[in-house]
């Protein structure tokens, strides 16, 4: 499976080609007040509102500002994923578009099921769903659904 891959805050990550709609760095994003912290607002893309999440500040790291480098991973929806995965895959994502906010984008990379490795007991995350090794590096492979969905999993990452 292909995985696009990312870097926020010295981390590499990756989260699989399939569940992304669209890379972008140009967008007006709107704070909504009241919204949690990890919500830095909402944008518009054709027509479409997308909560744009800071993944910095999702994984406990600094807040992602808008760079040159940064860039927002606008996400399929649960019911645009169905349309392009694989029936039997376990693949999901939200019921709405969501966007991530990462620091810098980075290489896609073909995965093998034999190479997608389970995530150590120590570092034990709820987002977190494989660990893949790249030469000497690891890309941390997220489980998309819960990050996506952080009311319901908040309580498990603190």
């Amino acid at each position: 499976m292909l995985y696009s891959t990312f870097y926020l805050d010295g981390s590499r990550m990756g989260l699989p080609i399939l569940s992304v709609l669209e890379i972008g760095r140009a967008f007006k994003i709107h704070p909504v007040l009241g919204s949690p912290d990890v919500v830095d607002g909402l944008i518009n893309l054709r027509g479409k509102v997308v909560t744009i999440i800071n993944t910095g500040l999702a994984f406990g790291a600094a807040k992602v500002e808008q760079t040159e480098e940064s860039r927002i991973y606008v996400l399929k929806n649960n019911c645009e994923l169905r349309e392009v995965a694989d029936p039997d895959s376990n693949l999901l994502t939200s019921p709405d578009n969501i966007g991530l906010h990462v620091d810098r984008i980075s290489d896609v990379i073909n995965v093998d099921k034999d190479q997608l490795k389970s995530v150590p007991a120590n570092i034990q995350h709820p987002y977190y769903q494989h660990v893949v090794r790249e030469g000497d590096e690891f890309i941390t492979i997220l489980e998309l659904e819960k990050v996506l969905n952080l009311n319901e999993y908040k309580e498990l990452s603190s």
